[in-house]
């Protein structure tokens, strides 16, 4: 695809996004990282901050970084993927409810329980709302709550989100 349509162009940005999600699934770690750093360099040259994909990207980034409990680097790019993505896409567009998981798992891994409760009963009722409780993307977003509370020792509170889900 380089060599066809050159490193900027969007659907070369777009593949090397999806091959640095691959490679963070892989946990390689190193190589997601150049990947997405490239990805996001140019996405935001090509399609702006602003762009649905260049925000995709920096929630891919965030992932990674919090998987590696690199909270200040996640924290800061996924609270502006978040602004970014409330701003053009809307407050219940389920990749706005995305970047509100992602950084309330950062919150919740840099202890700020409050700040992740937040975040995640507003991507809770916008996914429920949005794909309906049935969804991987809201029964994470719940699994996430669940853990948030454990980890803050409520455990009732866990118990409670834990009865909605699914059998």
């Amino acid at each position: 695809q380089r060599r066809v349509l050159g490193d900027e162009h969007y659907f070369t940005l777009w593949s090397v996004s999806g091959l640095a999600r691959v490679y963070t699934h892989l946990k390689k770690y190193d190589e997601a990282e150049k990947l997405f750093a490239e990805a996001l360099e140019g996405l935001q040259k090509v399609q702006g901050m602003e762009h649905r994909d260049t925000i995709r990207c920096m929630n891919g980034l965030g992932e990674l970084y919090t998987v590696q409990s690199r909270y200040d680097k996640a924290e800061s790019l996924l609270m502006d993927a978040l602004e970014f993505s409330r701003r053009t896409l809307g407050d219940d567009h389920p990749w706005t409810l995305t970047s509100m998981n992602n950084l309330a798992v950062v919150y919740k891994g840099q202890a700020h329980y409050e700040e992740a409760e937040l975040l995640l009963l507003e991507a809770v009722e916008g996914r429920i709302k949005k794909l309906k409780l049935q969804h991987p993307d809201t029964q994470e977003s719940i699994n996430n709550l669940i853990e948030l509370y454990e980890a803050w020792n409520k455990p009732d509170e866990a118990a409670k989100w834990q009865a909605k889900l699914p059998e």
